[in-house]
């Protein structure tokens, strides 16, 4: 048998599709019985699978994860290669869902790329499942207008994964005074490359405090919101055709378009002129 795709089922979605809808690149499942290896793509794309049948490994690069029938599931950057690799003599079947969308960078920044959702609740699973069995029909048919029903069931399945993080807010926490004179100072002025003795004049509290208060009005640290608000300030500059890679540097304030560069490789796993052309595409 080796590898079989028969009950998988592609799909090219239309410019409109892809240029604002989450989109089904393919779906379905796939039965091996040897290694099957995926170098990786220079094409957005995630990767939503679990395993139906058998037992085996997913190597990724760094490190390998086990994969078994069960309340699992995993979600993958197509970006970055990886190895399904069957275990025990037997074929291993996975189903899932292969997509892409607007935002899809930011939903793998946010929810993990190469990381797996431990679904405790037994709604979580069926309505996963569902949305499989759902999307398989609807690209096997392509009825009128299938394309903004596929959009909805990938964003339901997105939603589900967000609850299982506990991502979304909870019952709204009272904010002091410091956390919100420093937050209104930094959104007023994202690009500024904010130091610690700045902030903690703003705040009228010292450093230590407020990192504190942060921390516990904010649930997030100070340094990751501050991170985070200069990375969104960076993409929506590389957005900006007028800007080089050099001018963008500058107007956040790097020393360097290198030291730049670094940033938001670590950051986003890209470049900023790969960025540049993929969000052109």
């Amino acid at each position: 048998m080796a590898i079989s795709f028969t009950k998988l089922y592609f799909n090219e979605p239309s410019p409109v599709a892809r240029r604002l809808l989450w989109h089904v690149l393919s779906v379905g499942t796939v039965t091996r019985d040897e290694p099957e290896r995926h170098e990786g793509s220079d094409k957005p794309g995630a990767f939503l699978f679990w395993i139906l049948a058998g037992r085996g490994e997913l190597k990724l690069e760094p490190g390998a994860v086990t994969l078994e029938p069960g309340p699992h599931a995993w979600l993958l950057d197509l970006r970055k290669p990886r190895t399904y690799l069957p275990a025990g003599g037997r074929p291993l079947t996975t189903a899932g869902i292969r997509f892409d969308g607007p935002g899809l960078e930011l939903w793998l920044e946010q929810l993990g790329g190469d990381s797996e959702f431990s679904l405790k609740k037994p709604g979580d699973v069926s309505l996963i499942r569902r949305a499989e069995k759902l999307l398989v029909d609807l690209v096997a048919r392509r009825p009128g207008g299938y394309e903004w029903q596929a959009h909805l069931l990938i964003n339901e399945v997105l939603g589900t994964l967000l609850h299982t993080r506990k991502f979304l807010p909870g019952p709204v926490r009272e904010v002091s005074g410091p956390v919100t004179k420093v937050v209104q100072a930094v959104l007023a002025a994202p690009a500024r490359d904010w130091k610690a003795r700045d902030l903690a004049t703003i705040a009228g509290v010292g450093y230590t405090k407020l990192r504190e208060l942060f921390k516990q009005s904010q649930q997030e640290t100070l340094h990751d919101f501050l991170q985070r608000t200069r990375l969104d300030q960076a993409r929506l500059l590389l957005c900006d055709p007028r800007l080089t890679v050099k001018d963008v540097a500058r107007q956040l304030n790097f020393s360097s378009e290198f030291y730049f560069s670094h940033f938001f490789r670590e950051a986003t796993g890209m470049s900023p002129t790969l960025f540049r052309l993929k969000s052109k595409s």
